[in-house]
């Protein structure tokens, strides 16, 4: 007789809506997350970023300018994460929102649509 095999434990730490809130690298999210769509601004590369394995999104700026106020909302429920890039930060992000839905990233003066 033989013992199932064991089963793998997700690499993430949260799923949904249990990832509101967190940081995507440290919930394991980062790992096999992919950039849906970019916006190129004045201020940085505003990436709207997907984990498929947590179900989660956030945004992700590249290049920022200290100051830069990051933000991403759910759409459907209006839930929001935001995140100030302080001086010195090449790359910026904030913690996810549930990726079940619809949601846009942005800053102060420009935004995604609902995707």
């Amino acid at each position: 007789m033989f013992a199932p095999a064991a089963q793998a434990a997700p690499a993430a730490g949260c799923y949904s809506a249990a990832c509101r809130g967190l940081d995507p690298d440290q919930a394991g999210c980062s790992t096999d997350a992919y950039t849906v769509t970019q916006i190129n601004t004045s201020r940085g590369n505003i990436q709207l970023r997907y984990s498929p394995s947590c179900r989660s999104n956030w945004a992700r700026m590249t290049s920022p300018t200290p100051g830069t106020f990051l933000w991403i909302k759910e759409c459907s429920s209006g839930y929001r994460e935001e995140f100030s890039v302080p001086s010195g930060y090449t790359v910026a992000w904030t913690d996810m929102v549930d990726g079940a839905g619809p949601v846009k990233a942005g800053d102060v003066f420009t935004s995604t649509t609902c995707l």
